[in-house]
């Protein structure tokens, strides 16, 4: 994996991850990776750099362009090759791994049989399915507190509806291919719902996530309980 370094605004570049063929690539190592040299770049460069927004397989870098110029910037960034052991003896593992109780009875669950059928699984198979892996936080986006988890199980992916939602409810659950997510807040949306949850942890990137089935009784029991505090 190398590093591609372009402009992307007069006080912003971009940072890519390229593999030998020449794309981005999405996975779990590489973000990982990606996010750890976000980390790396801010502990080294803390003086020059405004702020760094990580992605998928990207980094855009917004830097302080009244007292240096682009190359300057790029040239000073630039990662040596020993990075990653750099950035392993000065900082310490930062995720967290949260563990979201999810109601996926139909009842809050509007596309969850249409999935099913789309997968040719029961229903119950792709609730199973759902929360067998510990999902990765790739990034978070679109709303504020919108992450975007991966990977979905291949049995169970799912295309985004033709026609997105107005109104998705708070909270819900949803599944778009390989990713899956927690709308934070009512918003527009073309993501599969397939559950709500009772309460959304602060999540960041890199954290970890466990998806636990709780029944609608249960549900509506927690979400009175987390309503009065």
């Amino acid at each position: 994996m190398r590093i591609q370094m372009s402009t992307a605004a007069e006080n912003a570049v971009m940072l890519s991850l390229i593999d030998e063929q020449g794309n981005s690539p999405l996975s779990i190592a590489c973000n990982e990776q990606l996010h750890a040299l976000a980390d790396w770049l801010l502990d080294q460069h803390h003086d020059c750099i405004v702020e760094v927004v990580p992605s998928y397989a990207s980094i855009l870098i917004y830097y302080d362009a009244m007292n240096m110029d682009e190359a300057t910037f790029i040239a000073r960034i630039q990662p040596p090759s020993d990075w990653q052991k750099q950035h392993r003896q000065t900082t310490t593992n930062s995720e967290s791994e949260h563990q979201i109780q999810v109601c996926y009875d139909t009842v809050v669950a509007p596309d969850l049989e249409r999935v099913a059928q789309h997968a040719g699984l029961t229903v119950a198979e792709v609730i199973t399915q759902h929360q067998q892996p510990t999902y990765h936080v790739y990034a978070l986006g679109f709303a504020p507190g919108f992450a975007y988890l991966g990977d979905v199980p291949a049995a169970i992916r799912c295309p985004r509806l033709e026609t997105p939602r107005q109104k998705v409810p708070a909270l819900s659950v949803a599944i778009a291919n390989q990713q899956t997510s927690v709308y934070p807040m009512e918003s527009p949306g073309g993501w599969n719902l397939i559950g709500q949850v009772v309460e959304l942890p602060q999540l960041k990137a890199g954290d970890k996530v466990r998806f636990i089935a709780i029944d609608l009784d249960t549900f509506k029991r927690r979400r009175q309980e987390v309503s009065h505090g």
